[in-house]
């Protein structure tokens, strides 16, 4: 009687050690290490035993502050939900970018995150990866032929709101009498930037309010933005009007304006950024689109966790963007000063 009762002690504080010691296992916390590496690779894809979810995220660069944005958002989400994520710079390389798909496959992810630089060219790595079983999602710019592929896209509808925010500056020329608009498309290839450009074209093209005097893919950075407005200064002495893809652009091309002592010209941008929100409160730019980053690179960390525990997700998660002018910017500015 006496040696049952002992096993039985025995086995029960066996039981609750064991309880103790998984109770006390810290969260996993989320990494932006491209080289970081799991304990044990979970099988076919799939999430451990412990429910730890692995999510690589291939970003197109992180020199702009936008992306930094996108990614804190994606890290945050990581954290509170208790996964690991992988964040890559692709370095607005192409080849780059396919090799850090392909390295997230070597290190057993359980769900890729990409945020495509050129619409097309990762293609054919997607449908290996899908091939293999990988789950596949995309955020802000989609991967055109994988529509079949990709399980689920978070971003906005950058067509409407490149549309949204052309509008907005035609009838703000109008009412200035302004006519002549010079347009700085973006990065080619990038499939969000394009849709940008197609809805300022939407608007302005065969436009008898305005006169487009230059039209072009210039890049996406600062730098791009001041060089290429300088170009168009010494070009043409009749710009009314500038739109640009991001407000990167748009904070070069002021910079450039201000520093050619020219008065008058009106520039929008479009990210809704920390430093374009600022130059809207300022009067230096007309208006900008509250992409909110943040709130995406957060939510399409969301989806992957869900997706790869084998939740069920919407194909595409498209949120609303507000337009900011000097009505809104101190309301928009307040709402993203805790990100």
């Amino acid at each position: 009687m006496k040696k049952r009762l002992f096993a039985s002690l025995l086995t029960a504080a066996m039981l609750v050690g064991t309880l103790t010691a998984c109770g006390s296992e810290p969260a996993p916390a989320a990494s932006s290490d491209p080289d970081a590496q799991s304990g044990a690779e979970p099988a076919e894809n799939t999430p451990s035993a412990e429910g730890k979810v692995k999510i690589g995220f291939s970003l197109k660069t992180v020199n702009n502050p936008f992306v930094v944005s996108v990614k804190n958002g994606a890290a945050k989400a990581a954290e509170e939900f208790g996964a690991e994520i992988i964040i890559t710079d692709a370095q607005l390389d192409s080849q780059k970018q396919m090799t850090d798909v392909e390295s997230f496959m070597q290190q057993k992810v359980d769900a890729i995150l990409i945020d495509a630089l050129d619409s097309t060219a990762l293609l054919p790595t997607v449908q290996d990866a899908n091939d293999q079983g990988f789950k596949i999602l995309t955020e802000d710019s989609r991967i055109t032929g994988a529509e079949d592929i990709v399980l689920s896209h978070v971003g906005i509808d950058n067509e409407k709101s490149g549309e949204r925010i052309a509008q907005y500056l035609v009838d703000e020329m109008k009412k200035q009498g302004k006519k002549n608009i010079i347009i700085f498309e973006g990065l080619p290839g990038a499939e969000a930037t394009t849709q940008r450009a197609k809805g300022f074209h939407t608007v302005l093209d065969n436009n008898s309010d305005v006169n487009i005097l230059f039209a072009k893919n210039v890049g996406d950075k600062r730098e791009e933005g001041l060089q290429n407005m300088d170009d168009m200064l010494q070009k043409f002495d009749n710009i009314d009007a500038v739109i640009c893809c991001n407000d990167e652009l748009a904070l070069g091309a002021i910079s450039s304006i201000e520093g050619a002592g020219r008065e008058g010209i009106l520039v929008t941008g479009f990210d809704g950024n920390s430093d374009g929100l600022q130059a809207v409160k300022d009067g230096r730019m007309l208006a900008t689109i509250d992409h909110a980053p943040y709130t995406m690179g957060y939510i399409a960390v969301e989806t992957c966790i869900k997706a790869a525990k084998g939740e069920s997700v919407d194909k595409a998660t498209v949120f609303d963007v507000e337009l900011v002018d000097s009505s809104n910017v101190d309301e928009i500015i307040a709402k993203h000063a805790n990100e």
